[in-house]
């Protein structure tokens, strides 16, 4: 969401050019999205600097191509960062309504539950976000979890049971059409 929004003049407040090294200094935004769950903005805890989901204005980062192909770096405004969330989760919730379950999501909440359980540390949290989430999808073993392929063709209905008409009896066939 936030490179498409890197092409749209009309987000150019939401992004600035940074360089290399002062990217190294702020947040990926993979990282940043798997600490923080739509929940985490509902409740305001984005804002709370000591919470595993504070989003630093500005303190998070993508790569882009530039003009001349070279990899450039954007800091993302407070607000660009939790668009991207508030889309991830439409998008989580199109992909339930069509019956594909995203292991992501369900990889994201366990991790989450035991960072807030104190069964992970902030700090390892904090290092290894996407390495951590990646190892929790690849254990998931569900086969049906990544099924996208057609789904079995509904069973044809039961043939249609015959009501007879208020003027026969239910023993007599129905009354050839002329």
């Amino acid at each position: 969401m936030a490179h498409w929004c890197a092409t749209e003049a009309r987000f150019r407040n939401h992004l600035k050019k940074i360089r290399k090294d002062d990217a190294a200094k702020l947040i990926p935004l993979e990282n940043m999205l798997v600490r923080i769950a739509q929940q985490d903005v509902v409740y305001r805890r984005y804002l709370v600097p000591d919470h595993r989901s504070y989003v630093p204005d500005f303190g998070v980062y993508i790569k882009v191509q530039g003009a001349n192909g070279d990899v450039e770096y954007r800091s993302l405004s407070r607000q660009l960062v939790l668009f991207c969330v508030e889309r991830r989760k439409a998008w989580r919730m199109l992909q339930s309504k069509a019956g594909i379950e995203n292991k992501q999501y369900k990889a994201q909440r366990s991790i989450l539950a035991d960072v807030d359980a104190g069964k992970i540390s902030r700090e390892e949290l904090f290092a290894r976000a996407e390495e951590l989430l990646t190892e929790r999808v690849k254990g998931m073993s569900s086969p049906t979890a990544t099924s996208h392929g057609p789904r079995p063709a509904a069973t044809a209905p039961a043939a249609a049971v015959r009501v007879p008409a208020a003027n026969q009896p239910a023993s007599q066939p129905p009354a050839a059409a002329s």
